[in-house]
């Protein structure tokens, strides 16, 4: 499951080849979220109730504090194509996502602790009583859905939470934060709705809501249909094409895009790498049956289905012609540099080494079309490194078939291999200029 990283490797100053924003411009992002969504309303707290005791304002720091970041939560769940470009690509996008999720968490159940201290502070009649209950009501069911949205699998049990109920978890939680809404309006402690923190507060909680409606809207907004042309299960992968019914999905070489498909139990959508390079309105996608999912589809799906696909997402098209570039697949991992070879033109490369990483020679999906572009494209080459013959790929075998030291390093494949190959490259002194990763981990 597609996501684009970007992470640098030296201290050399961004080059004209690196079309995705550089890891300082992520940060200036993340940081201007932060201060938008969190810090600047702890000031406004402290401006407003800073005279109280510490025990008291801690509470309320941490009620605002989780308020505050469920709402950054709940607009980046909306993907703002703005901020996706800005933040480097969705995966970046979804790990703040993630992680601001889990703070809200802990931040909400630090203010329960001391909840009855702060409610001392103000009213409790009428609508501000009712604002307390529902605030008690929705606690212990936001941490429950909040832990199913933070953990895949449970710990010492060989059990992992379904894809469909992770994705349910998350429409109730818009829900349960419309309550939280509608609590921090109404619950009057050391200051009503006239000071600015409290607008403030209520402004972002109607913007999260809006996001949140969104995002719920848009798969049935900008969804796109297509009918399944051709499946052919190989052994590596089920290569299924399709052709829209109606307008194409618009889309990049190396991007993806979220599938579901009208039968039984293929009805949640998921991602997938687009495998075909947008020179026709078809679109092919390479999938390895690894999980329910995939190998239903795979035993299911056939020509003349109809499929609903979202997108394109992803950055991992900013790979640039004309610069020294390595691109390593292993196994599935190839889809995206199938529709990126797919897409370069004569006289495109400057020096592109493809090293295509697999277990047996039986597993290389698309080999054909990798070796035409490269018979097409002088200075392209590919390399296939078969692990039953030639041993696992590390460092050494990659550079003595092309110096990685100042190109481009573009990788998809499993985790462990990236991060040997790179501390690899790092020791032996030819650490590449920069790496970008796609990581594989949707939720």
């Amino acid at each position: 499951m597609p996501y684009v990283s970007q992470r640098r490797v030296s201290a050399r100053r961004r080059s004209l080849d690196d079309a995705l924003p550089s890891l300082r411009e992520a940060k200036v992002t993340l940081t201007a979220l932060l201060f938008v969504f969190f810090f600047l309303p702890l000031y406004l707290l402290f401006d407003a109730a800073g005279h109280l005791n510490p025990t008291v304002f801690g509470g309320l720091c941490a009620g605002v504090g989780a308020f505050c970041l469920m709402s950054m939560n709940l607009v980046l769940a909306a993907r703002p194509g703005i901020l996706e470009r800005w933040m480097g690509g969705l995966d970046k996008l979804y790990w703040v996502h993630k992680w601001t999720g889990a703070g809200a968490l802990g931040l909400l159940f630090l203010h329960e602790s001391v909840d009855l201290e702060v409610k001392g502070q103000g009213a409790t009649s009428g609508l501000s009583e009712l604002a307390a209950e529902a605030g008690e009501l929705v606690y212990v069911p936001f941490l429950i859905l909040g832990l199913a949205s933070l953990i895949k699998r449970i710990p010492r049990v060989n059990f992992e939470i379904p894809y469909a109920w992770w994705r349910l978890s998350h429409r109730f939680m818009g829900l349960i934060f419309a309550v939280g809404v509608f609590h921090q309006f109404f619950v009057k402690l050391p200051f009503d709705n006239s000071v600015v923190i409290s607008a403030y507060l209520t402004w972002m909680g109607i913007a999260a809501l809006a996001a949140f409606g969104w995002s719920q809207a848009v798969p049935f907004l900008q969804r796109r249909r297509y009918k399944v042309t051709s499946v052919s299960r190989e052994e590596g992968a089920t290569v299924i094409r399709m052709a829209p019914e109606g307008r194409p999905l618009k889309r990049k070489p190396g991007q993806f895009a979220l599938i579901s498909f009208a039968r039984s139990g293929l009805g949640e959508p998921h991602p997938f790498t687009i495998s075909s390079h947008p020179g026709s309105d078809e679109i092919e996608f390479s999938i390895k049956p690894l999980g329910d999912f995939t190998r239903r589809l795979r035993d299911a799906v056939e020509p003349g289905d109809k499929a609903h696909l979202q997108g394109a997402f992803g950055r991992f098209s900013g790979a640039r012609p004309g610069k020294r570039q390595i691109w390593l697949a292993g196994g599935i991992g190839i889809t995206p540099f199938l529709a990126l070879a797919g897409s370069l033109k004569e006289g495109d490369s400057a020096g592109i080494d493809l090293f295509y990483c697999v277990r047996n020679r039986s597993e290389a999906i698309g080999l054909d079309r990798l070796e035409a572009a490269a018979r097409r494209v002088p200075g392209f080459r590919v390399h296939l490194h078969v692990s039953s013959e030639d041993g696992r790929m590390d460092a050494g075998k990659l550079a003595a078939k092309a110096d990685p030291k100042g190109a481009s390093f573009w990788f998809c494949g499993p985790v462990q291999l990236r991060k040997s190959l790179i501390k690899g490259l790092a020791a032996a002194g030819k650490s590449p200029k920069s790496v970008h990763f796609e990581r594989f981990e949707f939720r």
